[in-house]
């Protein structure tokens, strides 16, 4: 999975002992949980270019566009507004005030 509760760190320890083990698909989805999660994502990755085999490099930036539509997914339904069935059954402060008006 993209989303973990691993710090950048420890990701990029994760993803260098996946990929010390030959494990580049795994390698891969730890580095770009680091890089989505990390302060300084451009950075980290002319890191990883420097310090990954260029196979590996060229699967992790093929993978990454990936993880961060999959990432931004899953913010975006976590921030998502509520329903509108959701909306009606607890009617905003606005509309209860309006609604009130109404009936005077």
């Amino acid at each position: 999975a993209v989303v973990s509760t691993q710090s950048t760190g420890e990701q990029v320890q994760s993803g260098e002992e996946k990929l010390g083990m030959g494990d580049t698909a795994g390698a891969v989805r730890h580095f770009a949980s680091a890089v989505l999660h990390c302060g300084q994502g451009y950075q980290l990755l002319q890191i990883l270019q420097s310090t990954m085999p260029p196979e590996a490099y060229k699967e992790f930036m093929e993978f990454l566009p990936k993880a961060q539509a999959k990432y931004s997914k899953t913010m975006q339904s976590k921030m998502a507004p509520k329903s509108a069935a959701q909306q009606k059954s607890a009617p905003a402060k606005s509309e209860r005030i309006i609604a009130e008006e109404a009936v005077d």
